[in-house]
């Protein structure tokens, strides 16, 4: 039996929770003195929006993954392929809800904490199940059907019709994580506040955790239905929405560079980017205020700042990081050894790590300052 290796999930499923954990921090700070019912209502939606960032990111070996499209015809058993997307999805979550866990008893006590891990627990078991559900329905229909009627009027002609259940399956199963852990949650609030727990209570608070172990029980067998029609047509999918292989035209001011394998690069972060400039200006506008502001930033704006900083540092560290690519190109071409490898050049990694490096380095020194 043919042995894969689980494609490592993208930066985003690392930091992308990180900056975020960061801002519930900050939020959960700012009402540090407010009562147990506004912090309660926090974790309760806060808890969510943390794991809900950098879901897709850790959901995108079981299906999205290009190496599934090329395993796909290779004679690998589908429990192979569930296997790869678990060993990828597993450290990734353990990580986030890790930050997340940890940025709310830094703001907050540890009763709270419980609350949320009760939810996390929840949300491990069925956030695999998003996945499952999404190859199990995003196979092709007969024409006529419900479920081909239903694709249709889900996706408003925005995609094409088996990629719908794509766009609704993670916040499907993050929304029945919520419902489900929201009966534990709620005993464990009235056990706090020094009331006593019934059986029946008890019986309502474990009952949904069986339901969630069921569920992910059942996975593996919607994944294995539905994986060899569901993968190939969601890879047609994502090229339609990619477009015609036409690059964009080089901006002008790019073509000043002096160094021709910066403008590469350059030229390669600003395709693969979504909006570089309005996340430029956004870095840049932070380290502007955090530089004039009369006061030294606080904690609401460290970790907006770090979010700033994320924001530039993901799609920056993809380009950096495609070394392999890099070195298929330049192999045959008359640069130095450094660059034949693919290593990007000092000018290149310089102009990359500017922006975050100099919001860094305002905030740091107003803080010492």
């Amino acid at each position: 039996m043919h042995r894969i290796r689980p494609t490592a999930p993208p930066p985003a499923s690392y930091l992308i929770p990180a900056f975020t954990a960061a801002l519930w921090w900050a939020v959960m700070t700012m009402v540090a003195d407010q009562g147990v019912a506004t912090q309660r209502s926090l974790v309760f939606l806060g808890g969510p929006l943390v794991l809900l960032s950098g879901l897709h990111a850790r959901l995108f070996t079981f299906l999205h993954a290009p190496d599934r499209i090329r395993w796909l015809p290779l004679p690998i058993a589908v429990a192979r392929h569930w296997l790869a997307g678990i060993q990828a999805h597993l450290p990734a979550f353990t990580l986030t809800a890790a930050l997340a866990a940890g940025a709310l008893y830094l703001a907050s006590d540890i009763t709270l904490v419980v609350e949320f891990c009760w939810f996390v627990v929840f949300a491990g078991l069925l956030e695999p199940l998003a996945s499952a559900l999404a190859a199990m329905f995003g196979r092709r229909f007969p024409e006529g059907s419900r479920a081909r009627e239903l694709q249709r009027s889900l996706g408003g002609g925005w995609t094409t019709p088996e990629a719908v259940v794509h766009l609704y399956a993670p916040a499907f199963a993050l929304a029945l994580a919520v419902l489900l852990a929201m009966p534990g949650q709620l005993s464990w609030e009235r056990w706090v506040d020094g009331h006593a727990l019934g059986t029946t209570q008890i019986a309502v608070s474990l009952t949904p955790l069986l339901l969630a172990l069921g569920l992910r029980l059942a996975a593996p067998a919607l994944y294995r239905a539905g994986v060899w029609e569901a993968v190939p047509w969601l890879s047609e999918a994502t090229r339609t929405l990619a477009g015609p292989p036409q690059p964009e035209p080089t901006p002008g001011w790019v073509r000043r560079v002096p160094d021709a394998w910066a403008r590469l690069l350059i030229v390669q972060f600003l395709r693969m980017t979504p909006l570089p400039y309005l996340r430029l200006a956004i870095v840049v506008g932070l380290a502007v205020h955090a530089a004039l502001a009369e006061q030294a930033p606080g904690g609401p704006g460290i970790a907006l700042g770090l979010a700033a900083i994320g924001l530039w540092t993901v799609p920056a560290g993809t380009v950096m990081r495609a070394q392999v690519a890099r070195a298929r190109l330049a192999g045959a071409l008359p640069l130095s050894a450094s660059k034949r490898r693919g290593h990007s050049g000092i000018l290149a990694a310089s102009a990359l790590a500017l922006p975050p490096l100099g919001l860094l380095g305002v905030i740091l020194l107003r803080l010492l300052g």
